[in-house]
């Protein structure tokens, strides 16, 4: 389901390419970026994936997003009691309470671990658990693989890897999930339907904004703001978006793989 929720959304596909765009702008070297937190290549391509999938996140809280199609029956009910807490959809998970919420969370979960006995270091579970579900929703929203299983499966593999053989670098991971929750965010306020930023507080504008032209796209009667750039969902705005969001995210884990392949071949040779 690449429709997040209505036609005021962008498209889950366009919110995915986002989260992975961001976190190449924040953290690639080898491409042009803002260089923010520089970081290895093997740490910037899986941040770009998961980040690809928290992008995603903001729309559990309806029945038709991606996220709840990823779990039969389950991911419908979570969707819609999530959605019955946070006020519907596009109200509390779109606001920047939510942001605060979803990184403090995962700076919380990211201290969940196991060392069994014997063991030298900890297995990182909640870092795992957080990896699987960003990477299962990335792929299948991208279309990289064709069904919700083996979606899961890679997002399983790649969660492992998070937990066994990595756990120390964990650290980003919170942080990388941020940054695609905030640009999912970012993407709907440049929707006709923007977002709700301050809420549960609801400053609506007063009846002379809303009936003067070009202001009252901004400042909607419900509180939300926006900056209605891509128009609705689909637009050939957005679309033009996706694709040059496409071709900087192909540009740049090209580049970072490269990059790590030629880092091992020299410490190895």
């Amino acid at each position: 389901m690449l429709f997040a929720a209505g036609v005021e959304d962008m498209m889950g596909s366009s919110h995915a390419m986002s989260g992975a765009a961001a976190w190449l702008a924040l953290t690639a070297t080898t491409v042009p970026a803002v260089g923010l937190f520089p970081a290895s290549p093997g740490y910037v391509v899986l941040g770009a994936v998961i980040a690809s999938g928290a992008a995603l996140l903001p729309d559990a809280d309806h029945h038709n997003a991606t996220i709840a199609h990823s779990i039969p029956v389950a991911g419908r009910l979570a969707a819609g009691a999530i959605g019955a807490a946070t006020g519907g959809h596009r109200n509390g998970m779109h606001s920047i309470l939510a942001i605060v919420a979803v990184t403090i969370g995962m700076i919380v979960l990211g201290q969940w671990a196991w060392t069994p006995d014997g063991w030298d270091r900890a297995i990182h579970l909640g870092s795992g658990v957080a990896a699987t579900a960003c990477v299962t929703f990335a792929v299948k929203s991208l279309k990289l693989v064709r069904s919700w299983p083996i979606a899961w499966l890679t997002g399983g593999a790649v969660g492992a890897a998070v937990a066994f053989l990595a756990p120390e670098q964990s650290a980003w991971l919170p942080w990388c999930i941020g940054v695609g929750y905030l640009v999912h965010l970012l993407g709907d306020l440049l929707t006709a339907g923007g977002v709700p930023l301050l809420w549960p507080i609801r400053v609506t504008p007063p009846k002379a904004w809303q009936e003067t032209p070009i202001l009252n796209t901004l400042w909607l009667p419900g509180g939300r703001v926006a900056i209605p750039i891509l128009g609705t969902t689909g637009s050939w705005r957005e679309q033009i978006l996706f694709l040059c969001l496409g071709a900087y995210v192909l540009w740049g884990v090209a580049a970072e793989s490269i990059s790590g392949i030629q880092q091992v071949t020299s410490a190895v040779f």
